[in-house]
């Protein structure tokens, strides 16, 4: 069973043969570093992976939740200020720890976090929200069912939607909204079948576009689909090339969206390097050039630069950007030591990127241990006045 109960309760008990084979591949390079710095910043109070990252209006960066290793959860928040390049710990807590939640920034700057896992048992069908002003968390009504593995994407009405994901045993094809009026959920429908962990974009026309994902026990998804806001209904797209599961998705400035590496039903064994294109206008997707690494366990490890290249910073010690005028993929200056799986990225402005977290190699000892570590690519120079917040 590859749905989100076995991620959180074994994300942490990895074999270390199959890290040596990660590392192997990790450690291959297949062009020269051309494009950009990755230079490391001040440290987070806790090693965190599977936590989520959001960036206010102000510029600032709210790091939620997420776990050190198996069982040690996180109830608490950190704030990164891009201008001192330091975090500071939120003042409140969460009403219960949280791993592999989402955290969707809501109109008034608030932020909703839904579900995820606060135990081994079983996923949270609670919700709560933040209040940057006061950095503080005020629980809210609950989801529909206990929800991991799920999206979370904010509509041009205001109301978010909350589609698919597993109660950790069975995934839904059920999907809700939230209203921020009332501060509550609603069901509003079905989607075509059950997907458990796709990946999320919001396309240029308002519609939600998913990806991949699992729909039963050992079945990974090659399909796609769009949600219409305005119809509130699922539409199928034209399949991806493979199938794919633990990748990501991100808009591209021309309307396209880009999706990247994960793996098929062998987990481990059959990462991508692989990437495609979905083009809204003929609703299929077609490949575009390999990445120089397979990336695997990348949620939202992808933003989106000014000069409307891509940054992809998580699932490998070095990360890479896509040009999508030539469909090519060049590696970075500098690396991470480590392949950050489920770590962060967030961008922080034009042609910066935060990289939060994330866990490497272990052994079959510790099992893999989350890091502290934080990062911040530079597209234009080398970050010289980081190096003392080491």
């Amino acid at each position: 069973m590859r749905y989100q109960s076995k991620l959180v309760v074994s994300l942490f008990l990895v074999l270390s043969i199959n890290c040596s084979a990660q590392k192997k591949a990790a450690d291959i390079s297949v062009s020269e570093p051309t494009l950009g710095e990755i230079t490391e910043t001040a440290k987070l109070s806790e090693a965190r992976a599977h936590h989520s990252a959001t960036r206010l209006s102000d510029g600032t960066v709210v790091v939620i939740g997420g776990m050190e290793r198996n069982g040690v959860f996180f109830d608490t928040a950190e704030v990164f200020n891009p201008k001192t390049n330091k975090f500071t710990t939120a003042r409140g807590k969460m009403t219960r720890p949280r791993v592999g939640h989402t955290a969707t920034l809501l109109p008034g700057g608030k932020i909703l976090i839904v579900g995820g896992w606060s135990n081994r048992n079983a996923p949270e069908a609670t919700a709560e929200i933040y209040d940057p002003a006061t950095e503080k968390f005020t629980p809210i009504g609950s989801t529909h069912l206990p929800l991991s593995g799920h999206i979370a994407a904010l509509l041009d009405n205001g109301k978010v939607l909350i589609a698919g994901g597993s109660d950790g045993k069975v995934a839904h094809s059920d999907f809700q909204l939230f209203d921020p009026a009332s501060n509550s959920f609603s069901v509003a429908g079905k989607m075509p079948g059950p997907r458990n962990a796709p990946a999320v974009s919001k396309l240029s026309d308002g519609r939600i576009l998913l990806t991949g994902g699992e729909s039963t026990r050992g079945q990974i998804l090659k399909s796609g689909e769009t949600y219409d806001p305005r119809s509130n209904k699922f539409a199928s797209t034209g399949p991806m090339n493979v199938v794919r599961y633990k990748h990501d998705s991100i808009l591209l400035g021309d309307g396209r969206v880009l999706i990247f590496g994960g793996s098929d039903n062998r987990d481990w064994n059959g990462q991508y390097r692989s990437a495609e294109i979905y083009n809204p206008k003929t609703n299929r997707f077609s490949p575009t050039g390999d990445m120089n690494f397979t990336r695997f366990k990348v949620e939202g490890s992808a933003v989106l630069l000014e000069n409307g290249k891509v940054f992809i910073g998580g699932g490998n010690k070095t990360a890479e950007i896509f040009d999508p005028e030539t469909k090519s993929f060049k590696i970075t200056a500098g690396d991470f030591g480590m392949p950050l799986y489920f770590a962060s990225v967030t961008l922080l402005d034009g042609d910066r990127a935060l990289i939060v977290g994330g866990y490497g190699y272990g052994t079959r000892q510790t099992g893999p241990v989350s890091t502290n570590r934080a990062w911040i690519f530079n597209l234009q120079r080398p970050i010289n006045d980081e190096i003392s917040a080491r």
